[in-house]
């Protein structure tokens, strides 16, 4: 037997892992991927841009793998390029106007990638772990969504949050994360109405969202949805 010590990771498990991300409704990768750009964006500053590109890049993933057509995936990557464009440039420069674009370009992206997934699921004809992957997915990328409504209503009405602090991209997320959830610790609250009533919407559609789509698909996982019978003439 050979003393040499083994690779951590072959080039054939590169290559299984590599085939599994090429296949039709790959949603562990996204959810993957979402959480990843969400820790980065944590860091603020060079952290916050390789979010804007990773999430981004998922974005384009989560239209591909659901095999939308060509047309559409060119479209989202072209979308998703000038929205990282933006953005990056925003971050980098301290030009406040560029990130607002390039949240508000982010946010409709998001808006159709939730869209999108939902309606590949939809169609789905067995509800599987990816069903579940993709369920979660859609649930972090409408906290998503809603930090980046948080930013554009702070660009809107200045100062969102009740306090003298300036407002970071990093609050928006994690005020849009705890409320997503109804965790609710408190230490940040919206200052104007519109804020309040944004955030309360997510809460209700958080709550929604999870004792709905995500409990059905774990409770209903391996079963194949039941055909409706087109009707007698």
């Amino acid at each position: 037997m050979s003393d040499r010590p083994r690779p951590a990771a072959s080039t054939g498990q590169l290559r299984r892992l590599w085939r599994r991300a090429r296949q039709p409704d790959a949603y562990g990768v996204v959810l993957f991927a979402v959480l990843l750009a969400l820790i980065c964006t944590g860091f603020g500053g060079p952290g916050g841009a390789l979010a804007a590109v990773l999430l981004s890049l998922t974005l384009l993933f989560a239209v591909r793998t659901a095999r939308y057509p060509v047309r559409l995936v060119r479209a989202a990557a072209v979308a998703g390029a000038v929205a990282v464009l933006i953005e990056v440039a925003g971050l980098l420069a301290g030009y406040r106007p560029l990130v607002i674009a390039g949240d508000a370009l982010t946010m409709l992206l998001v808006a159709g990638t939730i869209a999108l997934v939902l309606a590949r699921v939809g169609r789905s004809p067995r509800i599987t772990l990816s069903t579940v992957a993709a369920a979660l997915s859609v649930y972090l990328l409408v906290a998503v969504g809603y930090a980046d409504a948080f930013g554009l209503i702070d660009a809107a009405r200045p100062t969102f949050f009740a306090g003298s602090s300036p407002d970071r991209p990093v609050d928006f997320l994690y005020f849009s994360l705890i409320t997503i959830t109804t965790t609710g610790y408190g230490d940040l609250v919206p200052r104007a109405r519109l804020g309040q009533m944004v955030a309360a919407s997510e809460a209700v559609i958080g709550q929604l969202y999870l004792v709905t789509v995500v409990a059905m698909a774990v409770a209903n996982i391996g079963r194949a949805r039941r055909r409706r019978r087109p009707p007698r003439s």
